[in-house]
């Protein structure tokens, strides 16, 4: 899909000339748009079709989306639930989880991929469970590699609030996601406890199985 501005129809007759600042907002907002939509479906045309359809929609309102008190805030929300309910119409979970984890750049550098990938998808289930502003400003920030400014600008907050809110997110990340490895680091010692009684028992079977054998072949 292009990056065409978005239009009120489709069709032959001549569009209107749009206003010239939400001509700037779509130009200065549409890429961040973009890269978090894409990590949202895991697709760039889909992330496109909703990120256009959100820009649609702003279009639509823009007069009363100036008289708003955060209008950029305001953008940001109508992206986030346009591009949830095109999920949802499509039946598709988050891709967040599954194919963000594989993308890591720790994972192609891993000595051990399978234990960094199972690290990465931990980490990513916690990611995906953060209330919806650390999720994003987590996602944009070090997902994508965009700047604390860049983050705060398409979010419609402050630097001081991106940064407030990283914290945040990393105290629920480093509880959530110790609490998920210290669980399963108890099952797997109770799986290899149990892997464990099971030789010994096999082992004690099969010795009485032999001495068993043993004496028969003694009469």
């Amino acid at each position: 899909m292009s990056q065409d501005l978005p239009r009120y129809a489709t069709g032959a007759r001549p569009m209107r000339k749009l206003p010239l600042d939400f001509e700037a907002f779509h130009r200065m907002y549409r890429p961040i748009y973009v890269h978090w939509a894409e990590i949202r479906l895991g697709s760039r045309a889909d992330a496109e079709e909703a990120v256009d359809a959100a820009f649609e929609k702003l279009l639509k309102a823009w007069p009363v989306v100036l008289t708003k008190e955060n209008p950029t805030a305001y953008a940001w929300q109508v992206l986030r639930h346009t591009t949830i309910d095109l999920s949802r119409a499509r039946d598709r979970r988050p891709a967040l989880i599954g194919e963000a984890a594989f993308e890591t750049v720790a994972l192609s550098q891993a000595v051990d991929p399978i234990g960094q990938f199972e690290e990465s998808l931990s980490l990513y289930e916690a990611i995906g469970q953060l209330p919806p502003r650390q999720m994003d400003v987590i996602l944009l920030q070090f997902g994508q590699g965009f700047t604390v400014e860049e983050v705060a600008a398409a979010l419609g907050i402050t630097p001081a609030g991106v940064r407030s809110t990283v914290r945040h997110a990393r105290r629920r990340l480093e509880h959530a996601y110790g609490v998920k490895r210290r669980l399963e680091a108890a099952q797997r010692e109770k799986n290899a406890a149990h892997s464990e009684s099971a030789a010994r028992n096999e082992s004690a079977a099969q010795s009485e199985s032999e001495e068993g054998h043993a004496d028969d072949v003694a009469h």
